[in-house]
């Protein structure tokens, strides 16, 4: 027996309401986070939406629907990284009702429905990520509406079952790539094994999932062929080869093994994985939803351990399916939620900060405060032992936990992550006609910061930065990579990544330059004169 429609609803408000301060106090974190809002700010300047740029070149890696949306966004807000955050979470939360959409379509019953919503939303990987300005929140609503048309192809829907699957998979290929054909696909493509037939005749099914597929490309093309016309022979190559055969063959970044999701995928999960224990109802045989879970997740999965590059953030549209399986299961008794499990996953956090982070927390404070209120959520979990515990009390005390932590982490290291006063710095020079040069790649990490108007050039090499020194003495030399150090006193430096994010003037890295080439120069002479 749940709460009344009353405390419900109470329930969700406050969830969002935990989740909310994260979409005003998180610096945008640098390099991913920084550099989709440099090319949504480059879109947003130039007002050309075809193209995507970054650091003055088209910007492949990603295709252009969530740049559209922030750039949306924007309108409305103004220019605002938490417009941007806003904007995921409100993503994120878009999920919940499509989730319970699925689940009745798929026979589910509402205490069901209701279970599966709160564990979604006290996951790590939703309450983690929610409002993270990465393309997996999107891609997740597009994979839902994907598969919410293949169950209506199932049910006789023809023209409403094909219009919403191809708009499902054409914009999950808008919002990451080919993958959403794979994540949004494969359900629809395994249908026979998770679904009998009811309405539709297979052969006409496959028909109809044809046609969503063409419809799905036509709706893609429509972007990507004016789109490669625009950017040039390089940018075509990109978004019709390089983004599919080669992330799958070699990743350009984040490559790991075939067995990185292994440990990930349960993390993602938490608290669930520990927390759900067995109730007193027996094992029943899979049902069609317990294999749609199956069909939605497991072949994705195993894709996913072949693809050469991997993050957690890409499983999330393969969680869904596995967590609307466990709701049926505590609705009908045949899993609990185990009170000292949570607790024992809860008090992981403030453990976390003292073993991982490795260092003081900051001044006594905010950081201190947030610690302690994590430990004392987890120690009511704790106490209640092996009681039953409510889902929505586990998801809430989750989210908390999780709003805590990202508390904690600015106040303890967001000062190592915040590239605004180097950004403000180089805005000013910029607006003031200094020449500036990045020593290594930048990656837009200050563009969107400083509200940059032009691109920085970048150089690669000691030697083209000594002679773009000796051409503009007057220019600045901004770099955080370690390769790139001089002994001349920075005009600014600030920690960054651990690392130090400096910018030196030009002219004193072409002196100190002419100075080993001098020594080097002398050395080879005496050399020379050695009898």
């Amino acid at each position: 027996m749940h709460a009344g429609r009353g405390t419900c609803a109470w329930r969700w408000l406050l969830a969002v309401l935990l989740l909310l301060p994260p979409v005003f106090f998180m610096l945008p974190i640098p390099i991913d986070e920084t550099r989709y809002l440099a090319v949504a700010w480059n879109m947003h300047l130039g007002g050309q939406w075809l193209v995507p740029w970054l650091d003055g070149a088209p910007y492949s890696d990603k295709p252009p629907l969530l740049f559209w949306l922030i750039d949306l966004t924007w309108a409305l807000t103004g220019v605002h990284a938490w417009a941007a955050r806003l904007l995921e979470l409100l993503l994120a939360l878009a999920t919940l009702p499509l989730l319970a959409l699925l689940g009745r379509r798929l026979g589910a019953s509402a205490e069901a429905v209701r279970c599966a919503r709160w564990l979604w939303l006290g996951s790590v990987a939703l309450a983690g990520f929610a409002g993270g300005v990465m393309f997996d929140a999107l891609l997740v609503v597009c994979t839902l509406v994907a598969w919410l048309g293949a169950l209506a192809l199932l049910r006789g829907q023809g023209p409403a079952g094909v219009a919403v699957l191809g708009l499902g998979l054409g914009l999950a290929v808008l919002a990451k790539g080919p993958v959403g054909l794979l994540v949004g696909g494969l359900p629809a493509l395994l249908a026979p094994w998770w679904q009998p037939p009811l309405r539709t005749p297979w052969r006409r099914y496959y028909l109809a999932v044809a046609v969503a597929l063409a419809a799905a490309a036509v709706l893609v093309l429509a972007w990507a062929l004016p789109a490669a016309r625009a950017g040039g022979e390089a940018y075509a190559n990109a978004i019709f080869l390089r983004q599919t055969v080669g992330r799958m063959a070699g990743s350009f970044a984040h490559a790991r093994g075939w067995w990185w999701y292994l440990p990930v995928a349960p993390l993602l999960l938490l608290p669930w994985t520990l927390a759900l224990g067995r109730g007193g109802v027996a094992r029943a045989a899979l049902s069609p939803l317990d294999r749609f879970a199956l069909a939605a997740s497991v072949p994705a999965f195993l894709a996913f351990c072949l693809i050469s590059g991997k993050q957690p953030h890409y499983l999330l549209p393969l969680l869904p399916g596995p967590l609307l399986a466990a709701g049926v299961r505590l609705a009908d008794g045949r899993w609990r939620v185990v009170g000292w499990r949570v607790g024992l996953v809860l008090l992981a956090f403030p453990v976390g900060f003292a073993v991982v982070l490795r260092h003081p927390l900051g001044p006594v404070g905010l950081a201190y405060a947030c610690v302690a209120a994590m430990a004392a959520l987890g120690l009511g979990f704790l106490l209640r032992g092996r009681r039953d515990t409510p889902v929505e009390a586990a998801a809430l005390g989750m989210i908390a936990a999780i709003g805590l932590a990202k508390l904690a982490f600015m106040q303890a290291l967001g000062p190592g992550y915040d590239v605004r006063p180097a950004a403000q710095r180089i805005a000013r020079a910029q607006a003031a006609g200094v020449p500036l040069l990045h020593a290594g790649q930048q990656h837009g990490l200050y563009t969107f910061a400083g509200r940059l108007t032009r691109a920085i050039p970048s150089a690669h090499g000691q030697a083209q930065v000594a002679t773009w020194a000796g051409a503009h003495p007057d220019g600045w030399v901004i770099s955080s990579y370690p390769r790139y150090r001089y002994a001349a006193a920075p005009l600014y430096a600030q920690p960054m990544l651990g690392r130090r994010l400096a910018i030196w003037r030009a002219g004193d890295i072409a002196d100190e330059a002419a100075r080993i080439a001098e020594a080097k120069n002398g050395t080879a002479g005496d050399e020379d004169d050695k009898p």
